[in-house]
């Protein structure tokens, strides 16, 4: 009965070391380095752009240093319009087109003048409506 008891025991802890070594392995399929671009320009111009694209399921992270599977498929596909031939430029405009404006980490040029100009453009209507009401209150009518 002793000798049953220890066999079971031991093949109890080769099943959980076979699990072990199993889930170890997949692990370590699901961390393997990314293909990168043979072209070392290449890779460095897209080494650049996942800096400004941003992981829209990692609260803002910029895709060069996120785990997700976003990120994997951003990257992956960016290296694929790279090979293709397509400018910086035209990634961008493709990224925004598909996912909008909060992909890329910088708004573009437009939205960065409006996000400026327009507190500008209140405040003066307000300093000139104060300047306005001023000059033109009649203490008389009180």
């Amino acid at each position: 009965m002793l000798s049953a008891a220890k066999h079971l025991m031991r093949s109890f802890a080769a099943l959980r070391m076979t699990v072990a070594i199993l889930l170890l392995s997949f692990s370590a399929l699901a961390l393997s380095p990314e293909a990168r671009l043979t072209d070392e320009a290449q890779e460095q111009r897209a080494m650049e752009l996942f800096l400004e694209v941003r992981c829209l399921v990692c609260n803002g992270q910029v895709i060069e240093n996120s785990d997700s599977e976003f990120s994997f498929q951003m990257r992956k596909n960016i290296r694929q319009k790279i090979v293709a031939g397509k400018s910086d430029m035209q990634i961008k405009a493709e990224l925004v087109e598909e996912f909008g404006e909060n992909i890329l980490t910088e708004p573009n040029h437009v939205n960065k003048i409006l996000l400026w100009t327009l507190p500008l453009g209140f405040a003066l209507f307000l300093c000139g409506y104060f300047f306005y009401s001023l000059h033109h209150h009649n203490p008389k009518n009180r």
